[in-house]
């Protein structure tokens, strides 16, 4: 199976921009915005707003071009799925009123985000492969129809 490689950049510098905005600008519900997203995506690829603005606005117009590489797009959606969980967690520490720790939430899956996009090292597939060696997930395989997940 292939994954777009700059589907997955693209997925990043969004997740990057909007919490970082919902920051400068005191918008928690920003990041229970961007929290969604990714969660939407994580469950069905087809549901991914960053993913099919990508794939329908940018790439038709020649602003990006994909870029498939052989990979397995589960690690993939595993580390979204864990960016859409600790913006979640950010959103709700947020709306309670403690708003370092939510920040600080935010702030983890910003610098991932920012790891994986400038270094090409993704923590969250890290960890994926980690719980799949020590038998705490069942390693699935290439089971996405959508050829390029995308994550934060």
């Amino acid at each position: 199976m292939n994954v777009d490689q700059t589907a997955i950049k693209f997925n990043q510098v969004s997740l990057i921009t909007l919490t970082v905005v919902a920051y400068l600008v005191q918008l928690p519900w920003l990041v229970g915005f961007v929290a969604l997203v990714l969660a939407l995506g994580t469950i069905n690829p087809r549901m991914a707003l960053f993913q099919q603005f990508y794939r329908h606005v940018l790439v038709p117009r020649g602003l990006l071009k994909p870029s498939l590489v052989p990979d397995d797009p589960v690690p993939h959606r595993f580390a979204q799925g864990m960016g859409a969980t600790f913006l979640t967690l950010s959103t709700i520490t947020l709306y309670a009123g403690l708003s370092i720790i939510g920040w600080m939430l935010a702030a983890i899956v910003v610098v991932l985000a920012a790891v994986n996009l400038i270094s090409g090292f993704c923590a969250g597939c890290f960890m994926y492969y980690q719980l799949v060696r020590l038998g705490l997930v069942r390693e699935r395989g290439a089971q996405a129809s959508d050829g390029g997940s995308t994550h934060g």
